[in-house]
């Protein structure tokens, strides 16, 4: 039988998708911003949702760092990290899905663990938990708190950043992918630990196979931020499609943006293993080279797979060329960031 609530449900979804689309940028309201964060989408055929919580420290040669995660996909089961998961709907914001973590202290990464968690989401909560410790993300655009257990509590406000959140999409169909970006200041305690630095909160939804990718975001000092994306064909290609690269000049006031960007980004293994990300368009040039203190990994099997590899990483050194001025990494101070490896 054909159930046309569902058809309805899945249809929403697709429209979701095409508003975010159809924003592509920073003009996105709090309603919006808090209408993604607090709901689950129906899923179809090849469908994806999930939350992301990523935070940065301030100090040290090799920086605090903690992730958060929240999957679920169509389907009735899936393989996380060779552990069976269970998907199921429970209801309006009720499922079963994944939630994974880890933390590095500035010495060593310390794993929270992969659950088959249920998840409830409410007005202005999301609550699970992961490995017994309950997990909780409250409040609403610029203000979040964010609990697990007693490891984790932070405070998240707002930052002054050039762009501070954004609303993104790409749609295709029968494909499409939607999502919103915060990005904000916060505090709070990390395993017993005072902790201050930036954090990135993410939800994703929409419907694509899984597919090889690198993503990137760079904090400076001085509050510059420098990010990148591409899709690739496989793991080991250097063919990428919809690329991006923008600089976010804080001193300046200015956001570089390059003009579909020639990307080449290759991985240097020595003493220390190094990514080094080149882009370059009519009249800029932009090279980078991050080096990397932590790696956490993520095998995902069960309608498609994929294979996600995220690096804590330092710049060590910076170039941007424009037709009229230089920066370097002398004129930013010190970065903290991810670089993002996936593939089939």
């Amino acid at each position: 039988m054909i159930d046309i609530n569902r058809i309805k449900r899945i249809w929403g979804t697709y429209s979701l998708v095409r508003k975010l689309s159809a924003i592509n940028g920073p003009n996105v309201s709090k309603t919006l911003l808090d209408r993604v964060m607090y709901s689950s989408e129906a899923l179809p055929l090849l469908g994806k949702e999930y939350w992301w919580f990523l935070f940065f420290g301030q100090d040290g040669e090799k920086p605090v760092q903690l992730m958060l995660l929240i999957f679920r996909k169509h389907g009735k089961k899936m393989l996380f990290n060779n552990k069976e998961m269970v998907l199921r709907n429970l209801g309006k914001n009720k499922f079963q899905a994944v939630t994974a973590g880890w933390v590095y202290d500035g010495k060593r990464l310390h794993d929270l663990g992969d659950t088959n968690a249920i998840v409830r989401i409410q007005e202005k909560s999301i609550v699970s938990e992961i490995s017994g410790q309950k997990m909780i993300l409250c409040g609403g655009f610029p203000d979040y708190r964010l609990k697990v257990g007693d490891t984790i509590d932070l405070n998240i406000k707002k930052a002054n950043y050039l762009e501070d959140k954004d609303a993104c999409g790409v749609f295709i169909p029968p494909f499409g992918m939607g999502w919103v970006d915060i990005f904000s200041d916060v505090d709070g305690i990390v395993l017993g630990r005072k902790f201050k630095g930036t954090s990135h909160l993410q939800k994703v939804v929409g419907a694509t196979i899984f597919g090889p990718f690198h993503w990137g975001r760079i904090i400076f000092q001085n509050s510059s931020v420098a990010s990148f994306f591409c899709l690739k064909t496989g793991k080991d290609s250097k063919k990428y499609f919809r690329r991006s690269l923008t600089f976010y000049d804080h001193e300046n006031n200015e956001i570089i943006r390059f003009d579909n960007p020639k990307l080449k980004i290759s991985k240097r293994k020595g003493a220390t293993f190094l990514w080094i990300v080149k882009g370059k368009d009519k009249d800029k040039d932009f090279r980078i080279v991050l080096e990397t203190y932590a790696r956490k990994q993520f095998v995902m099997k069960g309608g498609g797979s994929q294979v996600y590899v995220e690096y804590a990483v330092t710049p060590r050194e910076l170039s941007l060329k424009t037709r009229d001025r230089a920066i370097t990494l002398d004129d930013l101070g010190k970065g903290v960031g991810t670089f993002e490896d996936a593939y089939w």
